[in-house]
């Protein structure tokens, strides 16, 4: 009988503590529900005590911490959640009561509130390793890396973020410099035309089309670009500068010193390598109106900041010496209309009658002669270049498709600078005849000398 009483008094206890656990754990997740309404309702203080029973008893009770959490970021005391999510995530065995990626998804959101990028950008990288096609993980990470010029990687979330979701608009324009960064042009332009879609005014948009257009030499689309991107103070130089560069490329030059001179007070005096290029470009476009000493006046700004920028040293020296040469000097500050009478007497000096002549630009004439002592013999083409910069190869080699087009029987090339040596070589196998610099100056000595014993 005492051996049957033992064993019923087992089973007694063993019943009692099985219903203890029973109700202990049917209890705990019946409390958290409780607060879980108290915390819904706003009643932030009934929903930390019931908590704080809990975790007083179960320190590590993982739905407990969770909805600890949950009020702490209610209660904006963000730093306090960030902690307690993280110590969640610490537990080994929290997977069995809250899914990892939301916990994720949380601290990600807790790090944009407190301006912790680096942490809210790792938080979503985690995320995109449990499902690579979630939309606000593509999408903030790729804005973020839009943000710091990380272009490769900025471009293939935000595709992915668009492909997924089209009403995403925020993705066009940084797809766009992403792309135009990446030198995929076709792309950046689409991007760029589905911005302009949603607003017809987005500076930035209009600028990048700017360029892309003007990249095309679509010049009528890229001015239209630019002037609508000038209006935003953030695009303004840029934009003005484009715009110079254009009427500078199309040899408009009066147009490109008009559009750089409304810019020049809105520079950053200079100090900066846009500002020099800025400087560069107007000073260029003096240079080829002949106002050398407007052009002058430009290079000796940039000398002060910086005089090693590209030829600016030698555009000053080279002008110096025209300049203190009274020969040369006439040269450049004269227009090549006003030079007509003078470079017919020195062509006249080498023996050539012009038939014909032709303006190529401001700085270029061609002209088509007869050797006056052969004059049976096919014409000949000079051509007279007006600048400063040594005469290349490629720049012969151009000439004598001109003398082939122009049906003369050989060429003569007349500058105010010398060539370089691959030019000589080129010229003596194409019976192009090299007159410099040198050769000019020795010419109007002569031509005054002669008017001189004429009066």
């Amino acid at each position: 009988m005492d051996f049957v009483r033992i064993i019923i008094i087992l089973v007694f206890l063993i019943v009692v503590v099985g219903v203890l656990l029973f109700v202990r754990k049917t209890q705990l997740p019946a409390r958290i529900r409780k607060a879980e309404e108290y915390l819904e309702n706003d009643d932030y203080v009934m929903a930390s005590s019931i908590v704080k029973e809990i975790l007083e008893k179960k320190k590590d009770y993982v739905p407990a911490r969770y909805l600890r959490a949950k009020i702490l970021i209610k209660q904006k005391q963000y730093l306090l959640a960030i902690s307690e999510l993280n110590g969640i995530l610490a537990l080994p065995e929290f997977k069995g009561y809250v899914r990892e990626v939301d916990i994720h998804y949380k601290l990600a959101e807790l790090y944009a509130e407190t301006k912790q990028w680096v942490k809210e950008i790792e938080e979503y990288k985690i995320i995109l390793s449990f499902n690579p096609q979630d939309v606000k993980a593509n999408h903030r990470v790729g804005h973020t890396l839009y943000k710091q010029k990380r272009y490769k990687e900025a471009k293939t979330h935000l595709s992915k973020a668009l492909d997924l979701n089209p009403t995403l608009s925020d993705c066009h324009l940084p797809l766009g410099v992403s792309s135009y960064h990446l030198s995929e042009f076709t792309e950046a332009e689409e991007a760029f035309l589905n911005v302009l879609r949603k607003s017809q005014f987005s500076p930035e948009a209009n600028y990048y089309l700017g360029l892309i257009y003007k990249g095309k030499k679509d010049y009528d689309a890229a001015l239209k670009m630019f002037d609508n991107s000038k209006r935003d103070n953030k695009f303004y130089i840029k934009s003005v500068f484009a715009l110079g560069s254009i009427y500078f490329e199309k040899g408009e030059y009066k147009k490109a010193i008009e559009v750089l001179e409304s810019g020049v007070n809105s520079l950053k005096k200079g100090k900066d390598d846009d500002s020099l290029a800025y400087l560069y470009l107007l000073a260029e476009c003096y240079e080829m109106e002949n106002r050398i000493y407007d052009a002058i006046g430009q290079w000796e700004q940039i000398e002060k900041v910086n005089p090693g920028y590209r030829s600016t040293k030698l555009k000053l020296s080279d002008y110096n010496i025209i300049l203190n040469n009274e020969n040369m000097k006439t040269l450049f500050t004269s227009s090549l209309d006003e030079l007509q009478p003078l470079i017919y007497e020195i062509i006249s000096r080498l023996n050539y009658n012009i038939v014909s002549q032709k303006e190529v630009s401001s700085n270029e004439y061609m002209y088509k002669a007869y050797n006056i002592k052969r004059i049976n013999e096919p014409p000949v083409l000079i051509y007279f270049n007006r600048t400063t910069k040594e005469v290349t190869e490629v720049q012969i080699l151009e000439f004598q498709k001109k003398v082939i087009s122009e049906k003369c029987r050989s060429g003569i090339y007349l500058t105010t600078s010398k060539y370089s040596i691959k030019a000589k070589t080129t010229a003596s196998s194409k019976m192009i005849e090299l007159l410099e610099s040198s050769f000019l100056i020795k010419s109007i000595e002569k031509l005054g000398q002669k008017m001189r014993k004429r009066t």
